[in-house]
C-alpha cells in the first residue's frame, strides 16, 4: 500500500474521548510580511508549557493573515500535537469551499472549525457570493457529504470516480453561550450540530455559570456533543470591559475586582490565578477542557498552561 505525503491527524473526538480534561491553546497568524519563525517560536512555548492541542484561526474582518493551513500543517508534523484548522466559507463559492477543503485533507489535516466568518471590517451589508452560504451549518453539512463520499459535480464534466473516496474531517462548530436571543443562541448550536457538527468551540468566555446554562440548555435538545470552553488571560479591569464589550460577554463582579484597574506589574500574575480560578470552576461543572486564546500574549498564556500542568502532577486536575 502506498503511504500518505503527510500523517494524518489524530481526530480532537479521541483526544476528548479519553475523559482528561484537556488543555489547548489558540494562535493567529501573523500578519502579511511578518517573520513566518516568529509563529513557530510562539507555538512551540505554548506545546513546552502544556498545551496538548492547538487551533489556528483564519484573519478576521478582512484582515491580511494567509498561511493558516501551512502552520496547522506544521503544527501537527514538526510539533507532533494534534491541530484544528479554523475554515471559512465566507468567500467561497461550494466548488472552491471542496477543493480548498481537498487542500486540507491530502496535507493530513482532519479537525476543522467550520465557520461562516465574520463579515469584513466596515462592510456591515455584506452579502455572500452566488450560491455561496450565509451560516456556518450549511458548510457543516457540504463536509458531512465529503465524509460520506459525496462530492459536487460541476455541469459538463467528468464524473466523479464511481466508489469516491470519503474524507475523514472531524468538523467543530462555534458556540456562543451569550448570544443576545436566548432561543437563537441554542438553535444556531443545534443547527450545526444536526449538519454533523462532532464536537464546540465557546467564543470569548468569562463566566462559567453562562457555559454551565449553555450546554445544559443544549443536552436539554438533544445536543450532546462536547463543548470546549474558550477564554484568555485577561490582566487588568480596563481590559477585561473591552472584551466583554467587543464579544458582548459578561464577566462576573468578582472577577473583576480581583484585577488591577490598569497596567501593573503584577497584572499577568493576578490574571494568571484568576484564569485558574475559572479553568477549576468550569472543571467542576463537567467542561471537557479549557481553550485559551492566545491572541498576542504568549507569556501570558504560555505561564498559565504551565501552572495547569503543574497542578495536574499535582493531582490538582
Amino acid at each position: 500500500m502506498t503511504s500518505l505525503p503527510f500523517r494524518p491527524d489524530r481526530k480532537l473526538t479521541e483526544v476528548l474521548a479519553q475523559g482528561r480534561f484537556t488543555f489547548s491553546a489558540e494562535v493567529i497568524p501573523p500578519r502579511n510580511g511578518t517573520e513566518q519563525a516568529k509563529v513557530l517560536e510562539q507555538i512551540d512555548a505554548l506545546i513546552r508549557a502544556g498545551a496538548e492541542f492547538l487551533a489556528v484561526t483564519k484573519g478576521a474582518g478582512g484582515s491580511l493573515r494567509g498561511g493558516s493551513l501551512p502552520i496547522a500543517q506544521a503544527i501537527k508534523e514538526r510539533f507532533a500535537v494534534p491541530c484544528i484548522a479554523h475554515f471559512t466559507c465566507r468567500d467561497l463559492t461550494p466548488h472552491e469551499v471542496e477543493n480548498s477543503l481537498m487542500d486540507h485533507h491530502y496535507f493530513g489535516i482532519r479537525n476543522i472549525l467550520a465557520l461562516r466568518g465574520d463579515p469584513p471590517d466596515g462592510q456591515p451589508e455584506w452579502r455572500p457570493r452566488d450560491g455561496g452560504y450565509n451560516f456556518a451549518h450549511e458548510l457543516i453539512s457540504q463536509i458531512r457529504a465529503m465524509n460520506e463520499g459525496r462530492y459536487l459535480h460541476r455541469a459538463g464534466g467528468p464524473p466523479v470516480s464511481e466508489v469516491p473516496e470519503p474524507t475523514e474531517f472531524c468538523v467543530g462548530a462555534a458556540a456562543y453561550p451569550e448570544f443576545p436571543d436566548p432561543a437563537q443562541r441554542i438553535e444556531f448550536f443545534r443547527l450545526k450540530a444536526e449538519a454533523g457538527a462532532h464536537y464546540g468551540v465557546t467564543d470569548m468566555l468569562f463566566d462559567p455559570e453562562a457555559y454551565a446554562r449553555f450546554r445544559d440548555q443544549c443536552a436539554g435538545t438533544g445536543i450532546r456533543i462536547p463543548i470546549l470552553p474558550g477564554t484568555r488571560v485577561l490582566k487588568s479591569r480596563a481590559q477585561a470591559e473591552r472584551m466583554a464589550a467587543k464579544f458582548r460577554v459578561s464577566i462576573p463582579p468578582p472577577s473583576l475586582a480581583a484585577l488591577p484597574e490598569g497596567d501593573s506589574p503584577d497584572g499577568i500574575e493576578r490574571g494568571v490565578e484568576l484564569f485558574l480560578k475559572l479553568t477549576e470552576r468550569l472543571r467542576a461543572l463537567g467542561a471537557p477542557g479549557i481553550h485559551l486564546f492566545v491572541i498576542s500574549d504568549t507569556p501570558a498564556a504560555s505561564l498559565a498552561l504551565t501552572r495547569l500542568a503543574a497542578g495536574r502532577k499535582e493531582g490538582k486536575s
